[in-house]
């Protein structure tokens, strides 16, 4: 989701009750805008907004009965609400507007007034989202890779500071959007009320433009994240590998780790890299074709619209990730279907809480007390839980 996407949303606002987004459009690009917007963002991205809200919604009552790993399901819920948030408006001001224009059905000047002043929600759920993801990029960093600090900084109210601030941050930045533009009411002489969407001396000011959108909103919102992730996850990945090949050349049965539940490390690895996977090609995408005319069914026009479906589906997947990568998430969530029950015994419960399970005796004689602490970052939370 870019400015430009977001900014002809706004253009259908503007022309709410008209089929024609563009006045110097040809009829047949505008009829082409129309049916390729209805496909992709009422047809396609509405079915996964749909889909990725219910599995968020899932995910968030199944992390809060994982209790094994306080600091990392906290956050994770987190991330679904934010996800969800976006999602929410995302359908508001995408799916239903592009529906209710494609079959030119007749709408209500409140449509106006509700787009209008839930029109800066969407940027506020987009920031959160994003600084969400590094924040647990970050937390996760220094967990597994400076332990030693681990201790003290990744703590459940350490991480709820750092939530609040992401949340007031969020808020705070997309403020002037409130301000941009305004629903101007007029009255002609047959005493016909029209409303009429227009800019604000602030939203038409060339100066904020630049230096809002194309400077400050690129930077947080592009470049920033998008390097801090990149750098973390990387690091994060090298000590992931180094600590499995060290508990592989370890086990007495090197087939054993290939089958054992990979820890909530792994899991927040492949949620970085998927939202890096996502956001990334749609950035490049958006600043390279952001003032380019942008013909439907072009190159530009295409490439844009699939950079909006995949910021919608990353927003959308991670339902998909906990149930691939994450045996107990899988777990907790047949016991909240009442489908199975709990496959662990008591006893196991106790020897995985105690970090006893597939780590032979012997192998704690070999690794230096630093490595042990290493190790226990990936299979650990701050509090001493196994994950």
């Amino acid at each position: 989701m870019d400015e430009q996407i977001l900014e002809s949303a706004t253009e259908q606002i503007q022309n709410i009750s008209s089929s024609v987004a563009e006045s110097n459009l040809t009829s047949s690009d505008a009829s082409c805008r129309l049916y390729s917007k209805f496909v992709m963002h009422s047809v396609v991205a509405g079915v996964v907004c749909i889909l990725g809200f219910l599995g968020n919604s899932v995910s968030f009552v199944v992390l809060i009965k994982d209790r094994a790993t306080p600091v990392a399901s906290f956050m994770l819920r987190t991330l679904a609400f934010t996800d969800n948030f976006f999602l929410s408006f995302w359908f508001l001001h995408f799916s239903l507007s592009d529906m209710f224009m494609f079959f030119g059905w007749e709408l209500h000047a409140t449509w106006l007034y509700i787009r209008l002043y839930t029109y800066p929600f969407l940027f506020i759920g987009q920031t959160a989202t994003i600084w969400m993801t590094v924040l647990i990029a970050l937390s996760r960093y220094i967990a597994v890779c400076q332990p030693y600090k681990a201790a003290h900084v990744c703590t459940v109210p350490t991480v709820h500071k750092g939530v609040i601030a992401v949340a007031l941050f969020s808020v705070i930045y997309n403020l002037p959007r409130f301000f941009e533009s305004a629903i101007v009411v007029k009255t002609d002489t047959n005493g016909t009320v029209t409303h009429t969407f227009e800019r604000t001396y602030l939203g038409d000011s060339k100066l904020y433009k630049i230096i809002y959108f194309d400077i400050s909103y690129y930077i947080i919102c592009f470049v920033l994240p998008l390097v801090l992730l990149a750098v973390l996850n990387v690091r994060l990945t090298i000590s992931y590998r180094k600590v499995l090949q060290r508990k592989r050349r370890m086990s007495n049965r090197p087939d054993q780790a290939q089958h054992c539940d990979p820890n909530i490390t792994l899991v927040l690895i492949i949620v970085i890299l998927v939202f890096m996977v996502c956001n990334t090609p749609a950035r490049i995408v958006q600043v390279v074709w952001r003032y380019k005319k942008q013909w439907c069914m072009s190159l530009p026009f295409f490439l844009m619209e699939i950079s909006n479906v995949l910021e919608v589906l990353n927003s959308s997947v991670n339902f998909i990730i906990y149930c691939v990568f994450r045996k107990k998430f899988r777990t907790i969530l047949q016991e909240t279907m009442h489908c199975t029950q709990a496959p662990e015994t008591s006893h196991e419960l106790m020897l995985e809480s105690r970090g006893t399970i597939s780590r032979p005796l012997m192998a704690n004689n070999m690794v230096t007390k630093a490595t042990q602490i290493t190790e226990q970052a990936f299979s650990m939370d701050a509090n001493g839980n196994d994950e």
